[in-house]
């Protein structure tokens, strides 16, 4: 595996705050077909990935340990959110 940076991580909050904002949407806002939120939640992550790789503060290399961290955290934010927004 190539060395672990913030750049990976803010990846994976990418497509997590996709998913809960698409998971928002579809629950509290306006209920979609499942293939319309899948290509919504799609084009959020590229949105989102579009911005991360513009910027070069995201490129600076962490602990293994940080970045397996901060990734827990990330997953766990993200199944928090999906399930108090499902409730």
């Amino acid at each position: 595996m190539k060395e672990p940076t913030l750049k990976k991580v803010a990846y994976g909050a990418a497509m997590a705050i996709a998913i809960i904002l698409v998971h928002f949407i579809n629950a509290r806002m306006y209920t979609m077909p499942p293939i319309f939120a899948i290509f919504l939640a799609i084009f959020f992550t590229y949105l989102g990935i579009s911005v991360i790789k513009k910027y070069d503060k995201f490129d600076q290399k962490i602990s293994r340990t940080k970045y397996n961290l901060l990734n827990a955290l990330v997953v766990f934010v993200l199944f928090i959110a999906y399930y108090t927004i499902a409730q």
